[in-house]
């Protein structure tokens, strides 16, 4: 039998044994998932239910698109991976097959079962919970038509000793290249988002943290904006002129903020008229109006909570800058109210601490470590 054969049945032994230990990962792995498969489910359930009872259509437009940025960025991650293996493989100046040395990396860490079957879990989840996610926050309207936003707006004069908080922002970060650089912070939530869903859901190893910090973030969108969010029906301060008849105490700074875009690009206002649009629409590529409470915020503060329980320095700095940024943010482009902030940090304070305690009985035999 000639080298090649043997080699030919080497490799294809070991691609046996691999797609074996997978199987075995993934199967394992639906065990230490399981809540995040009930949540998924359930708010998956009760988003097609109840857009069919309301006359919805459930959107897969804005899941799919999401998607397709996330495996785009795991191709990004896996190939930078790859180069950065193979750069240190050359610079370190030993022998051997730079090709061997990448597919070793490929088998036994980016493609190993455990990072494999935790991706598959936690992608997966994350899809289906949000096709439900839209689709309950876009029937918050229409099962609860808007109805809270003069409260919270006379709540928020309340507590900030008659002023409008947007009034105090804007005379300290009112110049047009302050509200870009906030607008950009707002608009890195997103890749913050993606970056700790990829910390946690492309991880190598199952931990404590990883559990705690993805239950805190899908159980705070639940309590947020499926449940708070459909009790206290909100549009917010851009949409306030819309939905609250009279005098529009919003006006001056939709007008500020319009003012500013003529200087430097704010992507907060057309992202507000489309999200108007498709929700006069019933559908469109972005839906949901939903202010209180906000999970801008909320999120952000989970970022805190991480970097404070994670230790690293630099990170705890980044998350607390960063958690600012997209509070004041949140009020200086007209997207929330500031008691909505409030509410959103309190959530994220509290599931933080209820994740703690769940997880705390869920893997009291057997933790993850």
């Amino acid at each position: 039998m000639s080298s090649m054969t043997l080699q030919a049945q080497h490799v294809a032994s070991q691609t046996s044994q691999w797609l074996r230990d997978v199987a075995r990962a993934i199967r394992t792995g639906f065990h230490s998932h399981l809540h995040f498969h009930v949540l998924a489910l359930t708010v998956y359930g009760v988003g097609v239910i109840e857009c069919m009872a309301l006359g919805l259509k459930v959107n897969y437009t804005f899941v799919s698109l999401v998607s397709g940025s996330t495996f785009f960025f795991l191709w990004v991650v896996v190939g930078l991976w790859l180069l950065a293996t193979l750069v240190k493989h050359i610079l370190s100046g030993k022998g051997g097959s730079p090709f061997a040395v990448l597919a070793t990396k490929l088998r036994d860490d980016i493609l190993s079962p455990t990072r494999v079957s935790n991706t598959l879990h936690i992608f997966l989840a994350n899809g289906i919970f949000f096709i439900g996610f839209i689709a309950i926050k876009k029937a918050i309207p229409v099962l609860h038509p808007f109805a809270f936003d003069e409260t919270l707006m006379q709540l928020d004069k309340a507590l900030h000793f008659g002023v409008l908080p947007h009034e105090w922002l804007h005379a300290v970060f009112g110049a047009p290249a302050v509200l870009f650089a906030f607008n950009v912070n707002y608009n890195m939530w997103f890749l913050a988002i993606l970056s700790c869903m990829f910390w946690f859901g492309f991880a190598g190893k199952d931990s404590f943290l990883r559990h705690r910090y993805l239950l805190s973030y899908f159980s705070s969108w639940i309590l947020g904006t499926l449940i708070i969010g459909t009790l206290l029906s909100s549009a917010g301060p851009c949409f306030y002129g819309y939905v609250v008849p009279g005098e529009n105490p919003y006006a001056p700074l939709m007008a500020t903020l319009a003012a500013a875009n003529e200087h430097l690009p704010l992507w907060a206002l057309p992202t507000q008229d489309a999200l108007w649009q498709s929700h006069l629409r019933g559908f469109g590529d972005i839906e949901g109006v939903s202010a209180m409470p906000s999970l801008h915020v909320g999120t952000a503060i989970l970022f805190v909570l991480l970097a404070r329980a994670h230790g690293a320095r630099w990170f705890k700095w980044f998350a607390y800058v960063f958690a600012f940024g997209i509070f004041a943010g949140s009020i200086l482009l007209g997207w929330h109210y500031a008691v909505d902030g409030y509410a959103g940090a309190a959530i994220a304070l509290f599931c933080w601490w209820a994740s703690g305690k769940f997880l705390s009985w869920r893997f009291a035999q057997g933790a993850p470590q």
